[in-house]
C-alpha cells in the first residue's frame, strides 16, 4: 500500500508499508524529525481506502511488524510503545503502517488512527466482532478489561489475496506484480515454484515488486496466493476510528 496524501505539509514523509521508519541521525544537537510528532494527516489508498495517520516517535531498540498496535500520549512527546498487555489501560492507540527495524537511534514514522487495515494478532478473530489486547503490541480474542474500543474486525485472518499476472523466475527471490493492493510484509505466499513457509519480506518502492524470504524453485507467470495468516502471525482486517485501550469502569 502507498497512501496518497489528502492533507500535506512540506517535507511530509510518504505513508507506505514499503521501506522503514525515518531514522534521525545522531548529531549534536540531534537532528529533529522531518515534521512535528503528533501531526495528523488524511490519506487514501486504492485498496484500503481513506484514513487518518499520526506521526509518532517509535519505541527504541524494538522490531515490529506492520499492523502492530502502538500506545502513545502527549506526556511523552508522542513517543509510542508496543501497547502493553494490561487491563484497563485507557490509552490512545494507533496501528503501525510500515515494518519497524530495531534501532537505538531515534526513529519516527506513521501509524494509522482511523480507517481500514491489517492488525497483527495472535489468532484469527471472527468477522463483525470486537478485538482485544493479548500480548505486547498484539491483538486477538477479547479478555476482561482489554477490549480495544473503536475497533472491529471486518474480515478474519483466514482470508487470502490472489496476485494475478505476476512473475517470478527460478532461483530468484523477486516477485513482479502489477500492484501491491492488499499486500503487506509478513504475508504467507503459496503457488507454483514457491517453497513452503515463504513470506513477503518487503515491498518495492514502486509497489510492483516483492522480495520473498526464499528463492523460487520454478518460474511462475500465472498467479500466486498471499495469505493473511501464518503458523504464528495473523493479520485480521479491522475498521477503526481513533481506537483506545479500554479504561476503568466506574
Amino acid at each position: 500500500m502507498t497512501y496518497a496524501l489528502i492533507t500535506d505539509f512540506i517535507g511530509t514523509p510518504p505513508i507506505a508499508n514499503w521501506g522503514a521508519a525515518d531514522l534521525v541521525p545522531v548529531t549534536t544537537p540531534v537532528t529533529p524529525p522531518r515534521i512535528s510528532p503528533g501531526t495528523i494527516v488524511q490519506a487514501n489508498d486504492p485498496f484500503w481506502g481513506g484514513g487518518e495517520f499520526i506521526y509518532l516517535q517509535m519505541p527504541a531498540s524494538t522490531a515490529a511488524k506492520v499492523g502492530t498496535i502502538l500506545a502513545y500520549d502527549t506526556a511523552t512527546a508522542f513517543l509510542s510503545s508496543l501497547v502493553p498487555n494490561t487491563t484497563l489501560l485507557g490509552k490512545a492507540l494507533a496501528i503501525l503502517v510500515n515494518p519497524l527495524v530495531s534501532s537505538a537511534v531515534p526513529q519516527f514514522g506513521w501509524a494509522q488512527i482511523s480507517g481500514y487495515g491489517p492488525v497483527w494478532s495472535s489468532a484469527s478473530v471472527a468477522a463483525n466482532t470486537a478485538i482485544g489486547i493479548v500480548a505486547a503490541g498484539q491483538g486477538g480474542a477479547l479478555a476482561a478489561g482489554k477490549q480495544i474500543i473503536g475497533m472491529r474486525v471486518t474480515a478474519p485472518a483466514t482470508g487470502t489475496t490472489v496476485i494475478k499476472t505476476c512473475g517470478v523466475s527460478n532461483g530468484s527471490p523477486i516477485l513482479a506484480t502489477p500492484n501491491s493492493d492488499g499486500l503487506i510484509p509478513g504475508m504467507l505466499l503459496s503457488g507454483t515454484g514457491i517453497p513452503a513457509t515463504t513470506f513477503i519480506n518487503s515491498i518495492g518502492v514502486d509497489g510492483k515488486s516483492l522480495v520473498m524470504s526464499n528463492n523460487a524453485t520454478a518460474s511462475n507467470f500465472t498467479a500466486i496466493t498471499a495469505a493473511y495468516a501464518t503458523a504464528t502471525d495473523f493479520f485480521n482486517l479491522c475498521v477503526y476510528n481513533r481506537p483506545v485501550a479500554q479504561g476503568p469502569i466506574t
